[in-house]
């Protein structure tokens, strides 16, 4: 099953609208709301079949115009169930972004079960001046029943375009049955790996702020030339992680002071 959604961001009387929408289940958009500022339109992304299974495929497509500002929420994680029939679930995003627009994709999470295999692809084209928040957390199975790294593969990538400049080009590439995960430089003892990219000039993050580690959390930034961060967590402490991610979603509590 393959599910669509074609999102179009305008500006109509100096107020971000929706100006289209096209859905096709088992994916679907809510109507947009203005939760915190009536400058900034919030949609949430749901997904009405329970999640991914072998062959399926998620596709997005994402336009923002000049001076709109949108938040991109998804109602849940992604889930990946196995690929018994040897087709890979994918995923794949395509975000464009005009002169002053502001996107921010709210927690992406992927929870690849037991034998699933998972494909994902997110690419980004920017004009100067616009900005980007993606926020990731991928998943080491269904904890509760003792799933850890038992998928077959999971692979993301995320590619970033300033016009003609490429500033990100990552992936991260998980294959269990070949490569031992929980080695060290690697995942090690961790269960989860997440990460926020914060494509924004404007923006000056507290180094020393983002750099710690404990024994279940480790935390660590890296600046992206003029550009930006990479913000990426190493954890067992699930909450911890999503409540620094809002932090980091918080302007004036990520910022230096």
């Amino acid at each position: 099953m393959d599910g669509k959604i074609d999102l179009h961001f305008a500006l109509r009387n100096q107020k971000t609208i929706m100006k289209d929408v096209y859905y096709q289940p088992p994916l679907k958009a809510s109507r947009g709301l203005y939760v915190d500022n009536p400058d900034d339109i919030t949609v949430y992304l749901m997904e009405s079949s329970g999640g991914l299974v072998a062959g399926d495929k998620n596709a997005y497509r994402i336009r923002l115009d000049k001076g709109t500002n949108v938040t991109l929420h998804p109602q849940a994680a992604t889930k990946v169930y196995p690929a018994f029939n040897g087709k890979p679930s994918k995923q794949e995003v395509d975000i464009e972004l005009a002169e002053q627009a502001c996107l921010t994709w709210k927690r992406e999470e992927v929870i690849p079960f037991a034998e699933s295999e998972f494909h994902s692809h997110t690419t980004v084209n920017m004009k100067k001046g616009s900005s980007f928040y993606w926020e990731e957390i991928l998943y080491p199975g269904r904890e509760k029943r003792g799933e850890r790294f038992t998928f077959d593969k999971c692979h993301t990538q995320l590619e970033v375009w300033m016009e003609e400049e490429c500033l990100v080009y990552d992936g991260l590439r998980f294959e269990p049955s070949v490569q031992d995960v929980k080695h060290f430089g690697v995942m090690g003892d961790y269960h989860y790996i997440a990460s926020v990219w914060i494509i924004d000039r404007e923006i000056e993050l507290d180094v020393e702020k983002w750099s710690h580690s404990s024994m279940d959390h480790q935390v660590s930034i890296t600046k992206l030339r003029d550009a930006g961060y990479l913000v990426r967590f190493l954890s067992n402490d699930l909450p911890r992680v999503k409540k620094e991610m809002d932090q980091l979603g918080n302007k004036k509590l990520a910022v230096s002071v």
